[in-house]
């Protein structure tokens, strides 16, 4: 196989980059308390410069960890081609909410008996929820379930039922407490769905990249309401899109060998906390290169900076060296090749 272009993720919780002064290899952090530094391979020592005022400059990122730090190749500032940024954005989200009427079709207190169908259509596929799917900050209500079906989902819906019987008065509450009941009773649908509403049954998805129709019928077919989906979208940041971009870069760090006995990783993002992505393409010289990718190939570098309050209004220095104007919400791209030219 030949080689693959680099590509790395740096996950900070402080703004202020490494100081000058600072020795290379600096690893005084902690899970929620590391930085990141841009060092000046020509003077030796860390800056915070705005890049594009020293095109001539050679540098590598670095993000301190609880060994040794994490570090780019030697790049020359003129070689980075694009600095994308793009704020912390909430979860984006539809949820399912059943408001059929029980005194009409389906009408509840007939001869028939109403059957809620819920078809799952697809699963979660972040790379955390194949490599620890029993980590409970997935759960994006909070509720720390497990998804109950990955490695175990086919092609097409996986379809479940939950029968209303025949009730002697037709009641909204009632019939949303009776779907709700038995979504609680039961195991998977209960780590599958967070539930809540009175006279209306709300099913939202506990994982992100969920998706599901519900169709309210009799249980011979007849008199449906209609489908409601519910979706749940990944956003542009967010602890699950940050652990599974760490975990999925990590045998690229230069510390992992799978010749000898694992040892356990330390994952920095950080559950709870929200996170601004800051994404820097750079080339590689031509028409030698570091030997990790071929020369001339774009290599890019995610870098994720997480607060645990609110989320960021400002990147601080690191902001200020990158030449953005950080905000909630915002994209900002720098082309460093007009720039430096």
């Amino acid at each position: 196989m030949g080689p693959s272009n680099l590509s790395q993720v740096f996950v900070v919780h402080d703004t202020a980059l490494l100081a000058a002064g600072v020795a290379f290899n600096t690893s005084a952090a902690t899970a929620n308390a590391t930085k990141m530094g841009i060092y000046n391979v020509d003077a030796a020592d860390y800056f915070a410069t705005d890049l594009a005022a020293v095109a001539t400059a050679r540098v590598q990122f670095t993000q301190q960890t609880l060994g040794n730090i994490i570090s780019t190749p030697i790049i020359d500032v003129a070689n980075i081609v694009r600095i994308n940024y793009n704020g912390f954005l909430a979860d984006a989200q539809t949820n399912a909410v059943i408001t059929w009427n029980p005194a009409t079709s389906p009408a509840m207190g007939t001869t028939k008996n109403v059957m809620v169908r819920i078809a799952l259509r697809t699963a979660p596929t972040n790379y955390e929820s194949f490599a620890n799917p029993s980590n409970l900050n997935l759960d994006t209500t909070g509720g720390g379930k497990i998804f109950p079906m990955i490695g175990n989902f086919a092609a097409g819906r996986q379809i479940f039922n939950v029968e209303i019987p025949v009730v002697s008065t037709a009641n909204a509450t009632a019939a949303c407490d009776f779907v709700r009941a038995a979504i609680l009773a039961n195991p998977t649908l209960n780590s599958i769905f967070a539930t809540s509403g009175t006279s209306t049954l709300i099913m939202t998805a506990r994982h992100v990249g969920v998706e599901f129709d519900v169709v309210v019928q009799y249980s011979d077919a007849s008199g449906a309401v209609g489908a409601v989906v519910a979706s749940r979208t990944t956003p542009a940041t967010n602890y699950t899109q940050v652990i599974s971009a760490e975990k999925s870069q990590r045998a690229r760090y230069g510390n992992f060998n799978r010749m000898y006995f694992p040892v356990a990783q330390v994952d920095y993002a950080q559950p709870g906390y929200k996170y601004d992505m800051i994404e820097i393409q750079y080339k590689h010289d031509w028409p030698s290169s570091t030997g990790i990718a071929r020369a001339g190939e774009i290599n890019t570098l995610k870098i994720f900076v997480g607060t645990s309050s609110t989320a960021l209004a400002a990147l601080g220095t690191i902001g200020t060296a990158l030449g953005i104007a950080a905000g909630v919400d915002e994209q900002q791209i720098a082309d460093f090749v007009l720039q430096t030219v």
